[in-house]
């Protein structure tokens, strides 16, 4: 991002906003939120993207993965235009990471494919080799051992050929403790050992107080499978002393899940009820449900194992609770769908050459050419992606319809050419309302003739309405003569919302179908008057 251009207010904040990377998190979002602000009152993309970017980086070391979710979603775009190629392949890589946190293994594959395409696409080596890390943790944590092992290859040889790195000896730790965790499994112990001992030969004087931890977690783990109690006990104690409140969770879940499944195979109750409850509360903050999955099945072992029958009923109630809640992911064929993706490099090769051949058709085909908008064959495909994305996170979207009220009159009386205008002018302001939001994401498309459709994700009932009003209020703001309409003198619209969160029960048409029926509802307000939009609620319907 080439900051030099800028004012130096505007240099200011992103300098700061580098220099508290993983500190002060508060100060960072203050200026995020100032830097994004500046950046869409001046339409300027790469402010607006570097500015979502960064909370969403934030977010994620806070362990909020619902702001993080939607702030990387919100930068995608403006750094895609950008061909900020470095940001967009980091955003997909994040977000392949919460994915696989959630249990969707197939998801998280999609966004690592999408990271490692645009890393070979616009030759950016430094960042590939760090998707291929997680790519290997998906491998793992699916019992591709093999797999995962030929990742961490990948990203061993970078790193060692790059001495200069930043981190390199914590980059070099997480290699080798990859290796040893998936030899750990294999139960092949001495080479498991090797790793270990490499890292005490190698790294521990470049240690931090991350990989400090995780490294005592799987040398408990080895000293138990090896039967060596008194050392165990000497590292496990290191452990507790470790355990805080600040860790980031994301990073560090499988390896702390293992350590405490370990606790609870060797009988150490008291040591595993204090570290569990430490990684409980820090777990919960992310609101994932999949991680709290996976604490409550040792929560319902451990009280199976100290025969407490009532907490033992209580956790395995929790636990259907939350895993009902998961159903739809535990349908999907996890590793199956992993082993269609037989070669990785194969896969994003033909992605490559696919994307090439059909970009500037894809393009065309997903567009409006008269204004420019999304038509509707690509809201068909947005709708069920927007739908998916607020299922799965259990957060608000709202689907609007809306269209030009006596629009037939209009083209009849002024013409074709002024219709097309006019249709422009509409979709122009959607477009605008869309630049002006803050929070969560708006896709604007034409549905047909003089109708159109805005998808709102992220925004509360009240956030939906008030961009609805906005935009009917810029539209009349234009003043644009229709005489011939039995609403006012001037061109309006007409608006129906269906606002709510998925569940079970409903499907993406769902809202279309009610906001078209709210919409309908709208028209049959008393000519002579400037129509309100209709807003209902997915739930009550």
């Amino acid at each position: 991002m080439e900051i030099s251009r800028y004012n130096e207010e505007i240099q200011n904040y992103i300098i700061q906003i580098q220099n508290n990377r993983g500190q002060d998190s508060t100060t960072l979002i203050e200026l995020c939120d100032k830097l994004e602000d500046y950046g869409r009152r001046n339409d300027d993309d790469a402010l607006i993207g570097f500015a979502c970017f960064s909370r969403g980086e934030t977010y994620y070391l806070l362990n909020d993965m619902k702001n993080f979710y939607t702030q990387m979603i919100a930068c995608l775009e403006p750094m895609e235009k950008l061909g900020e190629w470095g940001y967009v392949t980091m955003a997909n890589n994040m977000l392949g990471i919460m994915s696989l946190n959630r249990g969707n293994a197939p998801f998280a594959m999609d966004y690592y494919l999408k990271a490692i395409g645009y890393c070979q696409k616009y030759k950016l080596p430094d960042l590939e080799w760090i998707v291929h890390m997680n790519v290997a943790s998906l491998y793992y944590n699916i019992g591709e051992y093999k797999k995962s092992l030929d990742q961490l290859e990948i990203g061993y040889h970078y790193i060692i050929s790059h001495p200069e790195m930043p981190d390199y000896y914590n980059n070099l730790i997480t290699v080798y403790m990859g290796m040893s965790k998936n030899y750990l499994r294999l139960d092949k112990l001495d080479v498991a050992s090797s790793y270990l001992h490499r890292i005490d030969c190698e790294c521990t004087h470049q240690v931090d107080d991350i990989n400090k931890l995780l490294i005592s977690c799987l040398r408990a783990r080895l000293y138990f499978v090896r039967k060596m109690d008194s050392q165990a006990d000497r590292v496990i104690e290191e452990i507790s002393e470790g355990l805080t409140l600040d860790m980031p969770i994301m990073d560090m879940f499988d390896d702390l899940y293992d350590y405490l499944q370990m606790l609870l195979v060797r009988g150490m109750r008291q040591d595993f009820l204090v570290a569990y409850k430490i990684v409980e509360k820090v777990t919960e903050r992310t609101n994932i449900k999949n991680l709290k999955k996976n604490l409550l099945t040792l929560k319902v072992k451990y009280y199976k194992q100290v025969r407490d029958v009532e907490k033992y009923q209580e956790a395995a109630i929790e636990f259907f609770d939350v895993s009902e809640l998961m159903e739809r992911e535990n349908r999907m064929m996890v590793i199956n769908m992993i082993g269609m993706r037989s070669s990785l490099n194969n896969l994003v090769q033909l992605n490559k050459e696919v994307e090439q051949e059909n970009e500037l058709l894809q393009r065309k085909s997903e567009t409006d050419p008269l204004t420019g908008l999304y038509n509707r064959s690509k809201l068909n495909e947005y709708g069920e992606e927007a739908f998916e994305r607020a299922y799965h996170q259990k957060t608000p979207m709202a689907i609007e319809i809306l269209d030009v009220d006596y629009f037939k009159q209009y083209n009849d009386n002024y013409g074709h050419q002024q219709g097309d205008k006019a249709i422009q002018l509409v979709a122009d302001i959607m477009m605008q309302v869309r630049r002006k939001n803050k929070k969560g994401n708006i896709f604007c498309s034409r549905y047909g003739g003089d109708e159109f459709v805005i998808i709102y994700e992220g925004l509360s009932k009240d956030e939906t309405m008030a961009a609805a009003t906005q935009l009917k209020q810029m539209i009349l703001a234009e003043r644009l003569e229709h005489k011939y309409s039995f609403a006012a003198d001037i061109l309006t619209i007409s608006q129906g919302i269906c606002w709510g969160i998925p569940n079970d029960e409903t499907r993406v048409w769902d809202y279309l179908h009610i906001a078209d029926e709210l919409l309908y509802n709208v028209k049959k307000v008393s000519r002579n008057s400037i129509k309100i939009a209709a807003i209902g609620d997915i739930k009550q319907q």
